[in-house]
């Protein structure tokens, strides 16, 4: 307020007052400032020069951000041009492929209007040739079908022997191509009729029950008696008479001795029970024998290998002629059911192949050469 004063009272002084002033006021200055407002002065320039450090390292910062932020911007400007330039590229291939495309696709458009247009005549040339077989397609199912009956008729007799069934099966076929009714098909017939002829006179004997048969006799050898006693046959007593002709005098002279020699021996009967002549293991081994024996033709009957049937049988018939008691009801039984078994022949004789079979395939293949044949003439 003191210097507010001082300056107005100048301003309002005449400028030879206000200059004395001045001088008063220079003269005043010139003479040295107090302690205290010399500190507060340095106090407020530390300050002023902190304020200065600050803004100074906060521009320079500034401008450092500044230059980072312009160069990160360059960089992507670049980034960017160089991809801007290859999505150009990129187009630009991409057009070049399309236009290509579109060429290639309008030739390949053509030739697929022109196949369009060959296969569209095929196509009503194929539909006429099926208007053709249509009323066949019924006789070519049933010839296939025969052929596949004759077939099966085959493998069931030559894989699993059984005639029966393939008598059958030749008969179903021969139905079917009767109901073709197809004058060409008859030397087939005629085949399948001899086939079954054929098959019919193979001799009918059930090689299973011919196995029954022998598994019913094995139970029986248990309760077969042995013959365990076996007697010396009797021996006829020579005659110890002399003749009178000297040329036997060499009879005459063993007679003599015979004679003598006779009544130093004696006969002492015993009244003791004899002792078998078989043990009981060879008893065992004996049953056990004829038991093989059968169990052996019976696996032959099955298997159909009838040397091996006759031989199994004779060993069995052998066995029990040599160890069993004739004379039992049991075992002339057994024997007479050993016979009957051993004079029942089962041996066949199968033909080498079905002859309708052949035919039929050369039928069938004959039809279908006829078809392609018609069909490669139509296109």
């Amino acid at each position: 307020m003191t210097d507010e004063n001082t300056s107005k009272s100048m301003s309002e002084k005449p400028k030879s007052d206000q200059v004395e002033d001045a001088v008063i006021i220079d003269t005043q200055a010139q003479t040295p400032a107090k302690p205290a407002k010399t500190g507060i002065l340095w106090f407020f320039t530390g300050i002023n020069l902190l304020l200065v450090l600050t803004l100074g390292a906060g521009a320079y910062w500034y401008w450092m951000q500044t230059q980072q932020i312009q160069s990160e911007r360059e960089n992507d400007l670049v980034q960017l041009e160089s991809v801007v330039n290859s999505l150009q590229r990129s187009q630009t291939q991409t057009q070049n492929d399309l236009q290509d495309s579109i060429n290639n696709n309008a030739q390949s458009l053509e030739s697929l209007l022109a196949q369009v247009v060959n296969n569209s005549a095929i196509d009503e040339a194929l539909q006429k040739q099926i208007a053709e077989l249509s009323g066949r397609r019924p006789s070519d199912w049933l010839l296939a079908e025969a052929n596949y009956l004759v077939t099966m008729a085959g493998r069931k007799l030559y894989l699993e022997q059984d005639v029966r069934t393939s008598v059958t099966l030749l008969q179903e076929a021969d139905a079917r191509l009767q109901d073709l009714d197809d004058p060409s098909l008859l030397p087939i017939r005629a085949l399948i009729a001899t086939d079954i002829q054929t098959l019919q006179q193979i001799n009918p004997v059930s090689t299973t029950s011919l196995a029954l048969a022998i598994t019913g006799l094995l139970p029986q050898v248990s309760q077969l008696p042995l013959d365990n006693l076996k007697l010396p046959e009797p021996q006829v007593e020579e005659s110890l008479e002399l003749t009178d002709d000297v040329a036997d005098w060499r009879d005459n002279l063993r007679n003599v001795w015979r004679s003598i020699a006779k009544d130093f021996i004696t006969v002492t009967p015993v009244n003791k029970p004899l002792e078998p002549y078989l043990a009981e293991r060879q008893q065992w081994l004996i049953e056990q024998q004829l038991k093989h024996a059968l169990t052996q033709a019976k696996s032959a009957a099955l298997d159909e290998q009838f040397t091996l049937y006759q031989g199994s049988l004779q060993e069995a018939l052998a066995l029990v002629i040599e160890h069993y008691k004739l004379d039992e009801t049991a075992v002339e039984q057994f024997i007479n059911a050993l016979q009957q078994l051993q004079n029942t022949s089962f041996e066949r004789k199968y033909p080498e192949q079905l002859q309708a079979q052949p035919a039929l395939r050369d039928a069938i293949e004959r039809r279908l050469e006829r078809q392609f044949n018609n069909r490669d003439d139509v296109l």
